[in-house]
């Protein structure tokens, strides 16, 4: 989600025989909370303070400095934290969200650092846009159905120069958590995507492949291809989306649990919508996805290895935003999830089959 950074501004510029250098930096963030009514299958309606439903909380400094010549260097530090306690992000990262540093000019940008992956829906370089909530809404979300990456440390990321409305974008990981040990035993990112916009259309298409060097066990690398599609019709944008992951081995919604060796593949949709109107903004979108478990080991939780080797997954949700302000405003929505077969079982359905509906409060500043 782009945030609007407008709070405090602080501008340099020095004069001299040399041609003037101008300084920018910025302090930017968003504050994100809803109380929510959520029930998973068999268990207890639950009514709590979330943060981050419509946008994660974030707080973060940007700044660049014009080099001359169209030559530019800049740098983004963020962070995320909980508003509901206060929490800051990941455990022993100052800026767990992005910290990079970029050069840009004719060539086009290179950058350097934390950053997320081109279809993780997260920092400054991700080009996948595939659904009105992204993977925000809780349910709703890309999460709760597609692979949709993660954010990786000792990246370095290259956006070419607009070539009659296409853009080649190519990303690498030398150690998505460290890089500390020989080549051949870091976990490496690799990812390429083209972006192509003309009129109102704007397309995305991104392969990524996540090495799995530094896992003890022998596990396949994964390969995700993602593709999306907008169209703005002016009164109402439409999203499409379509990816399939072979080889992923885990899930969001049990994040203890890792698929050894083939791990799993999944074919998965998405199609939504966004529409003006009285004053705010409806979002509407369903995600459907299906696939099998190619490991031989199967998927075992809590000691139980679950029965069935093919799963499917669907959710629903419509939410409405409403502006108080230029930054800040107030949201509704509702959202439904379910899963089949292997989802099913006793041992994982909670997971996978609730709702939530809730109200809340988003504020740039």
């Amino acid at each position: 989600m782009k945030l609007a950074k407008t709070a405090l501004v602080i501008a340099l510029t020095s004069v001299g025989s040399m041609a003037a250098a101008e300084s920018q930096v910025t302090l930017y963030g968003t504050v994100d909370g809803a109380v929510v009514v959520n029930k998973a299958k068999g268990g207890d309606a639950t009514v709590s303070l979330e943060d981050g439903i419509a946008g994660g909380s974030v707080w973060g400094i940007e700044g660049s400095e014009d080099l001359g010549n169209g030559y530019s260097v800049g740098f983004l530090l963020e962070n995320g934290f909980a508003m509901d306690s206060g929490a800051t992000g990941e455990e022993g990262k100052a800026f767990s969200k992005q910290a990079t540093l970029s050069l840009s000019g004719n060539f086009g940008e290179v950058a350097f650092g934390r950053m997320g992956g081109l279809a993780s829906y997260e920092g400054t370089y991700s080009i996948w846009d595939a659904s009105p909530f992204g993977t925000d809404y809780l349910q709703a979300g890309l999460g709760n159905t597609f692979v949709t990456g993660q954010i990786n440390n000792n990246s370095i990321v290259y956006v070419s120069p607009e070539f009659g409305g296409l853009k080649i974008h190519a990303q690498y990981s030398n150690g998505v958590e460290d890089d500390t040990a020989k080549w051949s035993h870091n976990s490496h990112y690799y990812g390429l995507g083209l972006t192509y916009e003309i009129g109102n259309l704007s397309l995305a298409g991104i392969v990524e492949r996540f090495d799995n060097k530094s896992e003890e066990d022998k596990n396949k690398a994964t390969m995700v291809y993602s593709l999306s599609a907008t169209y703005d019709f002016e009164v109402a944008k439409a999203f499409f989306g379509y990816q399939y992951a072979n080889r992923f081995h885990t899930l969001d919604q049990l994040e203890d649990v890792w698929v050894s060796g083939k791990g799993m593949n999944q074919n998965a949709f998405t199609l939504g919508a966004e529409v003006p109107a009285a004053g705010g903004t409806f979002k509407v979108a369903a995600n459907y996805g299906f696939g099998k478990v190619k490991s031989a080991d199967g998927v075992v939780v809590d000691d139980t290895k679950l029965s069935n080797d093919k799963f499917n997954r669907f959710t629903v949700g419509a939410a409405y935003e409403y502006p108080l302000s230029k930054r800040t405003f107030v949201y509704g929505w509702s959202v439904y999830a379910t899963a089949g077969k292997m989802f099913k079982e006793k041992a994982v359905e909670e997971n996978f089959k609730s709702w939530s509906l809730g109200l809340g409060l988003h504020h740039t500043f």
